[in-house]
């Protein structure tokens, strides 16, 4: 257990930076009903293949609307810092997340994507790993970023299960920071499809305001929970 009573930087640097963690949800709002109605501009792909059936995603931010998987799949870059990310066709018509995420205490983003688990859809246990793509050697999180997670519509009989620490408890206009080091995978059991929204961001020059939120959002959901 990590105590409240530390600094902002010292609960921050526990929470994503340790391997042990499991998940944050964070202090934050948004126009949920606006963001429902921005799903509509998603042009939505396979992503990943058929080892995750009816998993698809469609990026607002990125190489490309359709280019929704890792930097290394699309071009021959030396790194990430290469990479040619920017707001795609998709974020003319999604004007309320656009600027939400300019907001945000990150201070540029790799991928932010839709992502859509269709009814009946699963997504196999896996681990996201940091440090498997070129330049991802000795990654501090809080330098590097980690991704967001809000669930935009999630339906019941929807389930992340990560691997111990059970199910995330997602409802729609939660957002959170999980420890995806660890195995996890999704299943829907609905009869309808499930939209989250995932953002990959750099704190950079904000870095003090994201340090501040993770914070914030720790020490608010401790007193949640004893």
């Amino acid at each position: 257990m990590i105590s409240t009573n530390m600094n902002d930087y010292d609960i921050a640097n526990k929470v994503l930076n340790d391997p042990s963690t499991g998940w944050l949800e964070l202090d934050i709002e948004f126009d949920l009903d606006a963001w429902k109605r921005e799903t509509d501009a998603a042009l939505f792909v396979d992503h990943r293949g058929k080892e995750h059936p009816g998993w698809n995603s469609s990026c607002i931010h990125g190489i490309d609307v359709d280019k929704t998987g890792a930097w290394t799949n699309y071009g021959d870059w030396k790194n990430e810092n290469e990479v040619p990310y920017k707001w795609t066709s998709i974020s003319e018509h999604t004007p309320n997340i656009k600027s939400f995420w300019e907001q945000f205490p990150y201070e540029s983003y790799r991928r932010i994507r839709f992502m859509q688990l269709e009814s009946g859809g699963r997504i196999n246990p896996h681990s996201d790993a940091p440090g498997r793509l070129p330049g991802e050697d000795n990654l501090d999180m809080l330098e590097f970023g980690v991704p967001i997670n809000i669930a935009i519509i999630h339906p019941d009989d929807c389930y992340m299960t990560l691997e111990g620490h059970g199910t995330v408890p997602f409802k729609e206009g939660k957002a959170f920071i999980i420890n995806i080091r660890n195995v996890h995978s999704f299943v829907n059991n609905s009869n309808t499809s499930r939209i989250h929204l995932i953002a990959h961001g750099i704190p950079g020059r904000r870095k003090k305001e994201f340090i501040e939120l993770i914070a914030r959002s720790y020490r608010k959901q401790n007193e949640q929970t004893h």
